[in-house]
């Protein structure tokens, strides 16, 4: 599909669809390592602040960063224990800022969740669901 056809929601994001009769499709999106890089190295030193300001042990991210002693983003993606736990927690900004939120402009799809994170050799690999986005169509947005 192009990059044109698709968004996110950032509304309500990962939740259900209030218009009746929406089918979910399965998506799959490769984005470039380089991207994810320098999207994360914008808010890495806040999240790490906050992870050695206010340590969450139980908390599988916190423990992946600590265990890496506090790696640069590039380092912390070639890591095949912390980049899932890192892509997860930025995932949705990831799509956000790639596909941008709204509706395409003609028929295309929203992508509504993220169920899957990884790297795909240098890339970024994430899966989720979709509803289908047709513009003759009025969909509800807010969920009660």
């Amino acid at each position: 599909m192009s990059v044109d056809a698709l968004r996110v929601r950032t509304m309500n994001f990962n939740q259900p669809w209030r218009t009746p009769g929406i089918t979910e499709v399965r998506y799959e999106v490769i984005l470039p390592g380089q991207y994810a890089v320098a999207l994360l190295e914008r808010d890495w030193p806040g999240l790490v602040s906050d992870y050695q300001r206010f340590p969450a042990p139980d908390d599988p991210l916190d423990q992946a960063l600590r265990a890496l002693e506090w790696p640069e983003p590039a380092r912390a993606l070639v890591d095949p224990v912390a980049a899932p736990r890192i892509l997860a927690f930025f995932a949705h900004e990831l799509l956000l800022r790639w596909f941008d939120d709204g509706l395409p402009a003609g028929p295309g799809f929203v992508l509504n969740s993220v169920e899957e994170t990884g790297m795909a050799g240098t890339d970024v690999y994430l899966a989720g669901h979709a509803r289908p986005h047709d513009p003759r169509v009025s969909y509800v947005y807010q969920d009660v």
